[in-house]
C-alpha cells in the first residue's frame, strides 16, 4: 500500500487561489502531517468552527472535515481517492461548500426544514442567548446541515470546555431531539424530544434550563 502521507509531504502545493477570508473565517495553510492525517489547509472563525481539507489515512481518502466545538463530521461531497481529483473539486466547490455550510446556512435549508416553520420561528423566547455559563452559538437561522438528514438548530456550549447541549431537527424522522456533551463525551437525553414546534416550545420552557443546570453540576 502506498504511503500517501509520505507522498503528501513531498508534494509542492499552491493554494494562492484560496481567499484569505470567507465571512468571519480566516484561512490557515497547514501542509503538515498530524498522526493519521495530512492537513492541507483549514478555515477557522473566532468561535472555533473549522472547515478542514485533509488526507485521512484511516479511511484512505482525501476529504473535508467540519469540526465544531461539540461535534464534527465528514462532508461526503468532497471525498476523493487521489490528490488530483481532490484538488480539482476543492477549486470548484471549496468556497461555495464552506459558505453554504457555515456562513450562509440558509442556502442548505431544505423544503422540509422550511415547512416545519423553523425559518420564521420566533425562537428567542425559548432559546435565550445565554443560560448560566452556557452560550448559544447556533440558532435555527444559522442551523448547521449535517449529512444524515439532521440539522443542528441550537447549540449551547461552555466557551472554555467541550461541554454543552445540541438541539437537532431530523427531517427524515420529523422529530426534534437533543444530545449532551460532557467533556466531549456524548450523552443521550430525551427530555426535549418533540414532534412539532408547539411541543418543542413547551419542553424548552420547562426543561432546557434544568437540563443545562444538571449538566453544569456534573462537570
Amino acid at each position: 500500500m502506498a504511503d500517501v502521507i509520505a507522498e503528501c509531504k513531498e508534494r509542492t502545493y499552491d493554494f494562492s487561489w484560496l481567499p484569505a477570508t470567507l465571512g468571519d473565517f480566516k484561512l490557515v495553510i497547514d501542509t503538515t502531517a498530524d498522526g493519521l492525517y495530512y492537513r492541507f489547509f483549514h478555515y477557522e472563525n473566532e468561535l472555533g468552527w473549522r472547515w478542514e481539507a485533509l488526507y485521512d489515512e484511516e479511511v484512505n481518502d482525501y476529504t473535508v472535515h467540519v469540526v465544531m466545538p461539540l461535534f464534527s463530521f465528514t462532508d461526503i461531497n468532497f471525498i476523493r481517492n487521489s490528490w488530483e481529483e481532490f484538488e480539482s473539486i476543492l477549486k470548484d466547490r471549496a468556497v461555495k461548500g464552506l459558505t453554504d455550510r457555515l456562513i450562509e446556512a440558509h442556502n442548505m435549508f431544505s423544503y422540509a426544514y422550511k415547512e416545519k416553520g423553523l425559518v420564521d420561528w420566533s425562537y428567542e423566547e425559548f432559546l435565550p442567548a445565554k443560560i448560566g455559563n452556557f452560550v448559544r452559538d447556533i440558532t435555527p437561522s444559522n442551523a448547521v446541515c449535517m449529512i444524515n438528514g439532521s440539522y443542528i438548530i441550537a447549540e449551547y456550549r461552555l466557551m472554555d470546555d467541550t461541554s454543552g447541549l445540541l438541539l437537532f431537527y431530523n427531517v427524515l424522522r420529523n422529530e426534534f431531539f437533543v444530545e449532551l456533551r460532557r467533556h466531549n463525551y456524548p450523552e443521550i437525553n430525551h427530555d426535549l424530544d418533540a414532534k412539532d414546534l408547539r411541543e418543542l416550545e413547551s419542553k424548552l420552557e420547562t426543561e432546557l434550563t434544568r437540563v443545562l443546570e444538571d449538566l453544569q453540576n456534573r462537570l
